[in-house]
């Protein structure tokens, strides 16, 4: 990561009265503000105007020199010829804006100046979350009174980190209404959003098996924001980051995203069928080495090695694991590695039904999955329309024909499923189950799409409730006539 750096090229040589400014955020405190040349220094921040050489600009490349050690200490100064090239001592000091001119104003024609500040290396490792169901902020300051607009330019891409498209996704010019108006708060996560589309996959040839993303289900995006003033040379400023169609909660606050284990699921203790399966998500930024499985008495003993990848679609993986391979075993403790952050699934045998298992959006956008063991209803629920006809021909009809014919027929089927006694730590499952955009039944290696038509839920607890037990009702999201 290298320091923040301004170039300083004078394209004349300043005399009395001239002025050059630079504005300098120091981990927070304002340092620097406005240079004048005078014709002997005897105060902070000003400069002697000395003899011009022979190449322009070149004596007050070394004035200004002088000045700023004298008045900035610590600071690495080159010069070269008319070019003064400044670089901050440590991390944290940012160059806002610089200008040049005579008076109170920035002018053409008395430097050009290029500003770089400091950038972390882009990996995975320190790329942030966005949860994009959620508004997601980017802050514009605006800290001179001559700036008038923002644009910022959005990227969004799938596959690698670096291949960042050649152009922007999106554009958005914002005019500045008044010279008090301090900052923009541009939302971005409705447009990142229209990108992201991501379906479940399940694979289960091993006994445990780790799944990238769909494509279109994690996305990088990148924004790049710059000013328009005519005064102040203004560095942009810019931020990658990776989305998902994750939401937080209220009181989360302002731009939600993941936990910090990197473990995407809320929930230590969870039950499962016996013939069912566990779908786990994680964000592997690096973090996450190696994963072990193990189940009460052996029968699944198993490790997975992480590799972290620059890869969107394996920036978020998961861990399958087929439950049925542990035959008499009673738990199951998926254990993530450094940190040891455990999920632990008890195993359950349904005797009587045939449990079902869901698949569901949680709140970091990924799949993950519950099963609900106990009774189901069906119900087939059917909508039409009424077209009434005499039928009347040569002055007579058949009392064959149907006077109401029924048209436009079509129906919809729900189930009504109990979940059966579950933890207490479920609850919050079942919360971001009703709170999911896409849920789905998995039923003989297949996904089948349904929306939860439930609009409440009464969550449980033992002091309250002695045993917790859920029924919720589902409605498949498709028309049962096929008319695709």
């Amino acid at each position: 990561m290298a320091n923040s750096v301004i170039e300083i090229e004078f394209l004349r040589d300043f005399i009395v009265g001239d002025n050059l400014w630079i504005t300098i955020d120091d981990n927070g405190s304002s340092v620097g503000g406005q240079w004048s040349w005078v014709a002997s220094r005897l105060g902070a921040f000003e400069v002697t105007t000395g003899t011009p050489t022979g190449t322009t600009g070149e004596i007050s490349a070394t004035d200004f020199e002088t000045a700023f050690n004298l008045d900035l200490p610590g600071y690495t100064l080159v010069q070269s010829t008319n070019t003064l090239t400044i670089t901050a001592p440590t991390s944290g000091i940012t160059f806002l804006g610089a200008k040049a001119g005579t008076g109170g104003t920035g002018q053409s024609g008395y430097a050009n100046f290029t500003i770089t500040n400091e950038e972390e290396v882009i990996d995975i490792t320190n790329v942030q979350f966005a949860l994009v169901r959620s508004p997601h902020y980017v802050n514009t300051p605006f800290n001179f009174e001559s700036t008038t607009s923002a644009t910022i330019n959005l990227f969004v891409w799938n596959g690698l980190l670096s291949a960042v498209p050649s152009q922007p996704t999106y554009t958005l010019t914002k005019v500045r209404p008044t010279v008090n108006y301090a900052e923009f708060n541009t939302d971005l996560a409705n447009l990142v959003k229209e990108k992201l589309d991501g379906l479940p996959n399940l694979v289960l040839t091993n006994p445990t098996n780790i799944i990238d993303s769909d494509d279109d289900g994690v996305k990088w995006f990148k924004w790049v924001a710059s000013y328009t003033d005519p005064q102040e040379t203004i560095p942009d400023i810019e931020d990658t980051l990776i989305a998902t169609e994750g939401f937080g909660y209220y009181l989360e606050g302002v731009n939600p995203t993941k936990p910090s284990d990197n473990v995407l699921t809320n929930g230590e203790l969870r039950k499962v069928s016996r013939d069912g399966f566990i779908l786990l998500p994680f964000f592997n930024n690096g973090t996450i080495t190696d994963i072990d499985i193990v189940s009460s008495g052996g029968q699944i003993n198993a490790n997975q090695v992480i590799t972290a990848s620059d890869d969107s679609n394996k920036a978020v993986q998961y861990l399958s694991v087929d439950v049925s391979q542990a035959t008499t075993d009673t738990s199951i403790a998926v254990t993530f590695n450094p940190l040891g952050n455990t999920v632990n699934y008890q195993i359950e045998d349904e005797c009587r039904y045939t449990p079902l298992q869901v698949v569901f959006k949680n709140k970091y956008g990924v799949y993950e999955c519950m099963t609900l063991f106990k009774k189901s209803n069906n119900t087939l629920n059917v909508e039409s329309d009424d077209f009434t006809n005499a039928y009347i021909s040569a002055g007579s009809y058949s009392t064959m024909s149907h006077q109401r014919q029924r048209i436009n027929i079509q129906g919809t089927e729900t189930v009504s499923v109990q979940s059966g006694y579950i933890s207490e730590q479920e609850n919050e499952l079942y919360k971001e189950a009703l709170l999911s955009d896409k849920i789905f039944f998995y039923v003989d290696g297949e996904f089948v799409p349904v929306n939860i038509k439930s609009s409440s839920l009464e969550f449980k607890t033992r002091i309250n409730d002695r045993l917790v037990n859920y029924q919720i009702e589902f409605e498949y999201a498709f028309n049962i006539i096929q008319n695709v």
